[in-house]
């Protein structure tokens, strides 16, 4: 919150955009890289079911004896195939679109259900993940997918567009997938503290396995 305090400072309002645009995508990219250091983490260990899936990709690769004894002759064999699984992730799982990787860390590495994940939960006013959502915009997703894979599609708006619209293809994904019509990216102080709020839900729930309190949350 201390980034938004410092914006509300400034006065001209162009300065402020510009500000405002890289606040959001710096954001967005933190959120991304804890997504994935996550998944690395996880990986390794092995009471979730994200490891398992993780070995299951490579459950059909004959490892030659070479392999195996350099392996195990390594002076940390323990830490040769945890850097190995690693790299598994990386090619399978990391490259793949950020709102699909959320979803692969929460439903297999923190059992949330994907029913949790898909419906309609997200307050797009303020970023608060409640029991549940009527969803009034429909410009914006409020599924927890949805959402997530919005605040995205606007950075990646930043990062490599104009920085005005979102692309043609984030924007046809929204319609297909979330019914969500919008291409328009439009960062305003708001939009950082509605993002820093569902992010915060998130991490809240990764750390406790409880949804942190909003309006008609139960527990």
């Amino acid at each position: 919150m201390v980034a938004i305090s410092e914006l509300k400072k400034i006065k001209k309002d162009e300065n402020r955009k510009h500000l405002q645009r890289l606040v959001y995508a710096n954001l967005v990219d933190r959120f991304d890289i804890l997504v994935d250091e996550l998944m690395l983490e996880l990986a390794v260990l092995e009471d979730n079911d994200f490891h398992n899936r993780v070995l299951e990709k490579v459950s059909n690769i004959n490892v030659s004896k070479k392999d195996y004894f350099e392996t195990f002759l390594a002076e940390e064999p323990k830490l040769v195939i945890e850097n190995q699984i690693k790299d598994v992730v990386r090619g399978e799982f990391l490259r793949t679109r950020h709102s699909q990787k959320l979803r692969t860390l929460l439903q297999d590495g923190f059992n949330v259900s994907k029913l949790d994940l898909d419906k309609s939960r997200v307050n797009a006013n303020d970023g608060r993940i409640q029991t549940t959502f009527s969803r009034r915009a429909k410009t914006i997703p409020s599924s927890i997918i949805g959402y997530s894979d919005y605040l995205y599609a606007k950075r990646s708006g930043i990062v490599h567009g104009t920085g005005k619209s979102i692309s043609k293809n984030d924007a046809a994904h929204l319609v297909k997938n979330f019914s969500a019509n919008t291409n328009i990216i439009g960062i305003k102080i708001g939009s950082i503290a509605s993002a820093i709020q569902f992010y915060s839900h998130l991490t809240d729930y990764m750390l406790t396995s409880n949804w942190p309190p909003s309006r008609n949350h139960k527990n």
